[in-house]
């Protein structure tokens, strides 16, 4: 294959590119930068016959490519009849018609190669989409599979957050519950102190309430502990909202319970309290000889028939009784 194109690479400096290819004239050869014809004189000049040198040298790694494109248009001679024959003219037309050959044939060529790189990318390209339908379709599939799971996992989500929400709410009531057991108790728990010391210094009598206090006070402490380990149950619950419904129903049971223990500690010990608080002239009639006369009012101790006393006389003799719930007890007599 006949040579009818020169390829270089510039490298920023170089200037001067050679043509090694036979021509007949420097119309026929074009000169192209990066693949864009260039204009003679003013991007370039014929520096011989077999040299190209550009104004401005082409940068690095620019494409220079000197190519013959012999005038197809025009002959190089003419003949006429009766006019002589030269070989100079004729060696001209056929070297025209065989650089036009040369350049056709190598156009030819270029083109073959180019559409048997176009068949084969053209060729890879099919395989390459069948391949890109196929998984498009399986990404089609799996997108379809991957929404229908994020719409579960959505749904669930919704229902985890609608259950800790509820478990937290739950929590927090239990958290409030126990509180307020809790500061019962502890008021509880002071009263019944207080209500200890002033029934024992009240009168020796009142050992019944004494006893009544101090059971009070042991409950009131085992419901001070019972609504502290409801709190600390709740607190925990708050943390672990899936465990905290169960736990906080709990805490609920255990605060309702110490506050029930609470409440009837709190009689108890305001019975004490209003025991503890008469004086002696509020609790002994000073009315002598009577029935009923000089009598210890010792409150409503018990669930009975009446409210419990102490007496020391009884019809002008000195009969001591004692009154608890709907029974009397004889003392004996002095």
């Amino acid at each position: 294959m006949a040579t009818t194109s020169n390829t270089y690479t510039g490298n920023g400096s170089n200037k001067l590119f050679s043509i090694t290819f036979p021509y007949l004239d420097t119309t026929d050869i074009d000169v192209y930068l990066n693949g864009t014809l260039q204009t003679v004189t003013t991007q370039y000049t014929f520096a011989n016959a077999t040299t190209i040198e550009f104004v401005a040298a082409p940068a690095n790694g620019a494409v220079v490519l000197l190519k013959r494109s012999t005038d197809d248009a025009t002959l190089q001679a003419t003949f006429f009849p009766g006019s002589s024959i030269k070989a100079a003219d004729l060696n001209l037309d056929f070297d025209q018609v065989l650089y036009i050959a040369q350049e056709t044939a190598n156009t030819a060529t270029t083109a073959t190669s180019t559409a048997t790189s176009a068949t084969t990318t053209a060729n890879t390209a099919l395989s390459q989409s069948s391949a890109a339908v196929s998984t498009a379709n399986t990404a089609s599939s799996n997108a379809s599979a991957a929404v229908s799971t994020a719409n579960t996992a959505s749904t669930n989500a919704s229902n985890a957050v609608t259950t800790a929400n509820t478990a937290s709410s739950n929590a927090t009531t239990a958290v409030n519950t126990a509180n307020a057991a809790t500061s019962t108790a502890n008021t509880a728990s002071s009263n019944a102190s207080a209500a200890v010391s002033t029934a024992n210094t009240a009168s020796s009598n009142a050992s019944a309430a004494v006893s009544t206090a101090n059971t009070a006070s042991s409950n009131a402490s085992a419901a001070v502990s019972t609504a502290n380990a409801a709190n600390s149950t709740a607190n925990t619950a708050d943390t672990n909202a899936s465990a905290a419904v169960v736990t906080a129903n709990t805490a609920t049971a255990t605060a309702n319970a110490a506050t029930t223990a609470a409440n009837a500690a709190i009689v108890k010990a305001d019975q004490a309290i209003n025991l503890g608080s008469k004086s002696f002239g509020d609790l002994y009639t000073t009315t002598a000889g009577a029935i009923g006369s000089k009598l210890i009012d010792l409150g409503d101790l018990t669930t009975g028939c009446a409210l419990d006393y102490f007496t020391g006389e009884s019809g002008g003799g000195r009969s001591f009784t004692c009154a608890l719930g709907c029974s009397v007890f004889s003392l004996g007599s002095v």
